[in-house]
């Protein structure tokens, strides 16, 4: 008997280095936040029309002398409809193929519900079968216990840069310290967002919990006044100037001001999530980047800024933004990147022939002389599969000059990054990377590059980093909580 499908892969062999759970990527299906398999409600479909999918499936292929199984990987929004993001089939076979132009057609998918409201997209994972030349499908849920605990390791680095030879000069200046689950009392190693206070104290959100650490202890900050459900996570994390903390946590925007927490009406303020939250200092802003553009406080006042009052902006779907010394705004979106400037005209970037054409800021730092650097992200790659793509750094000097850093013409070990910050005491980049870890790059040409296999930090998947008031780095990982401080 021949076997044209590839059997179904183990979950606990998923990477999350990828918003795809399975190998083999879709195109066309917009990935830019999704939560998994998430909901009081979980996403699903109307099993009746389910059921006549199946018969057209089996009415329509040639299923004789075939057995096996795939397994797929389907976003549904809220209207209803789904695409598929990924699958485990690597042959390409008919089937396959069948499988995604029917599902992707499918109008009677059910959306996730949480507290009540439905959610924007959800990943449900759907196995179809064929055995005694019949087709069947169904949901299998994600056991998220067992998927968290298969990330619950340290990742080896994945160096893209096959011609730099890296020193590693300074890394013996560093001292080292990790806190993770087996080591302290933090609930578990699962740290996406950090954020330091104007106290020194450390906020740091876990798998579905947020922390506070003082030096010594990891204790529970999570908010009170809403019913957490099956499941509540903390999304993003920001401390304003008056010292009060800022959180996205299960569609709503939560501030706490080290006395009590509010829950913002949605109505009132215009948001009810954020895919970044970003404190300007100077300004007294804070900036709720959303799908619905940049939703601005200050002084007790909402205000916004999206296409509707700057119709050059490349789109709404803001990632990230900040404010520079001179009054200009930097602005990432899924649909490219633009600046604002101090007279509020608007540069949009995808007119340009810069190297932030096709790329999305997704963070920023400043020197003292004005030098601006980004972490860029390639929203409309051309090869959907390539990992290591066209993003990197960007320097913008303040002549106005841009230049990339890539694992093409530099010391860049891989070109997807999460976060830079500028060390103002040694007049270095620290740049953070979800496979390659740590990189210093002193901006003379020499570039350094820290992972578990040269170093004490504990994963090459660093999700984001802030500086505390003394000038130690700390890291947020999917191994815990890192500080490093120079000897």
């Amino acid at each position: 008997m021949k076997i044209y499908f590839l059997p179904i892969f183990i979950l606990t062999t998923l990477s999350l280095n990828a918003q795809n759970l399975f190998p083999v990527k879709v195109d066309k299906c917009k990935t830019e936040r999704f939560c998994l398999d998430c909901g009081d409600t979980k996403a699903g479909y109307v099993e009746q029309e389910f059921s006549k999918l199946q018969e057209k499936l089996n009415n329509e292929l040639n299923l004789n002398d075939i057995k096996g199984a795939v397994m797929f990987q389907v976003l549904v929004n809220s209207n209803g409809r789904a695409c598929v993001l990924s699958h485990t089939d690597q042959t390409k076979n008919f089937i396959t193929q069948k499988i995604v132009k029917e599902l992707n057609r499918f109008k009677s998918w059910k959306p996730a519900v949480t507290n009540g409201k439905t959610e924007e997209k959800s990943s449900i994972n759907i196995v179809f079968k064929v055995d005694s030349n019949k087709i069947t499908g169904q949901i299998v849920r994600v056991d998220k216990e067992a998927f968290k605990k298969s990330f619950d390791k340290p990742n080896s680095p994945e160096i893209y840069n096959d011609t730099y030879v890296y020193k590693n000069e300074n890394l013996s200046n560093y001292k080292m310290t990790v806190w993770n689950s087996k080591n302290s009392n933090l609930p578990n190693n699962w740290n996406d967002h950090i954020s330091i206070d104007k106290n020194g104290l450390i906020w740091l959100t876990v798998s579905q919990g947020l922390v506070t650490f003082d030096g010594k202890e990891f204790k529970n900050a999570e908010q009170n006044i809403s019913k957490k459900g099956k499941y509540f996570g903390y999304y993003e994390l920001a401390t304003d100037n008056n010292n009060v903390k800022w959180i996205y946590a299960k569609k709503n925007i939560y501030s706490f001001d080290n006395d009590q927490w509010v829950k913002h009406d949605s109505t009132q303020i215009g948001i009810n999530s954020a895919y970044n939250i970003v404190n300007n200092s100077k300004t007294g802003e804070l900036f709720f980047c959303s799908k619905n553009g940049i939703t601005i406080l200050k002084d007790d006042k909402w205000s916004k800024i999206d296409t509707n009052l700057y119709k050059d902006l490349p789109g709404d779907r803001v990632s990230f933004a900040k404010r520079d010394s001179k009054n200009r705004i930097w602005i990432g979106t899924y649909d490219g990147s633009a600046m604002i400037d101090e007279n509020n005209q608007v540069t949009n970037f995808e007119k340009s022939s810069t190297v932030l054409k096709g790329k999305c800021i997704t963070s920023m730092d400043e020197d003292e002389n004005g030098n601006l650097y980004f972490t860029l992200y390639e929203f409309d790659r051309k090869n959907k599969k390539q990992v290591n793509n066209d993003e990197g750094i960007a320097i913008r000097e303040v002549n106005g000059d841009f230049k990339q850093f890539t694992t093409q013409n530099s010391g860049m070990p891989f070109n997807h990054t999460t976060c830079v910050l500028y060390d103002k005491i040694e007049k270095v980049l620290w740049i953070s990377t979800d496979r390659a870890g740590l990189v210093r790059y002193d901006l003379n040409g020499s570039w350094e590059n820290y992972h578990p296999e040269n170093s004490d930090i504990p994963t090459s998947y660093i999700s984001t980093m802030a500086f505390d008031d003394k000038g130690n780095l700390f890291l947020a990982t999917r191994q815990g909580l890192v500080k490093i401080e120079r000897k």
